[in-house]
């Protein structure tokens, strides 16, 4: 009876019993919070008879582990599923691995584990409590900087730490005043705070109670023809009752 002769084993379905399978913890952009990763891999093609398949198997394994921590680093965990279409996206296309010459493709499927999960939603909450005061601090820091736009308000503080010398402290809260008032972050106010800034200014320049009667009489009735009754009612409001404030005592006019 004669031997007969076996054929060599596959080379694709040698590397393929390999490397099916397998798994990766892949840091994500936050430090210390990483993705579980199951790779399903499968051997498109195998240019020559494997040497060393168990090598090869670990080549292709690193190469994997590779490219899918140079995605997922730059990637935030608190949204799986975006995370998860990214990368099967990016693992979806065909990979060569040069030597030996090994064609293959790649699913894959992300997760967290518990610590990781854990970390991620103590994370979240974090972030929402500094949101929170970030909102907070800023807010009051405009509230203390609108009222101390005002000559008025900046007394009112003076006044509630005993300062005295008010005649010196009067002229150094007008210039106090302005400066909180001229100060405006870049890209916090748009056109229009420019404009009503500009109008401020030149309703200013005007000290005497007749020219700015005679002003705001003038604006009130641009209103009235722009059909913008309501509005010139309230200027019409605002004039008589400042140039009544600014009018001589006793009545004179």
């Amino acid at each position: 009876m004669g031997w007969r002769k076996q054929d060599p084993p596959d080379p694709r379905e040698e590397l393929q019993a390999l490397i099916e399978s397998f798994e990766a913890r892949l840091e994500s952009a936050h430090a210390g919070i990483a993705f579980q990763v199951v790779f399903h891999v499968q051997v498109q093609s195998v240019a020559a008879p494997l040497m060393d398949a168990g090598g090869t198997a670990r080549a292709v394994r690193i190469a994997l582990r590779h490219e899918a921590a140079d995605v997922l680093r730059r990637l935030p965990a608190a949204d799986l599923h975006s995370v998860q279409d990214l990368l099967a996206r990016e693992m979806a296309r065909s990979h060569t691995l040069v030597d030996p010459e090994v064609r293959y493709g790649a699913r894959v499927h992300v997760s967290l584990l518990t610590g990781d999960q854990a970390a991620v939603e103590a994370l979240l909450v974090a972030q929402r409590e500094q949101s929170k005061a970030t909102a907070i601090r800023r807010q009051e820091a405009e509230d203390l900087a609108e009222e101390l736009s005002d000559p008025a308000g900046v007394m009112a503080r003076w006044v509630a730490t005993d300062v005295t010398d008010w005649p010196k402290r009067a002229t150094e809260a007008k210039a106090l005043a302005e400066l909180f008032a001229s100060y405006r972050p870049p890209g916090r106010h748009g056109v229009e705070y420019a404009l009503v800034e500009a109008v401020r200014e030149f309703l200013a320049s005007f000290p005497e109670p007749a020219q700015k009667r005679m002003v705001y009489g003038l604006l009130g009735a641009g209103m009235r023809k722009a059909e913008r009754p309501a509005h010139a009612a309230k200027v019409e409001e605002i004039a008589e009752a400042i140039t009544g404030k600014l009018a001589p005592p006793g009545g004179a006019r």
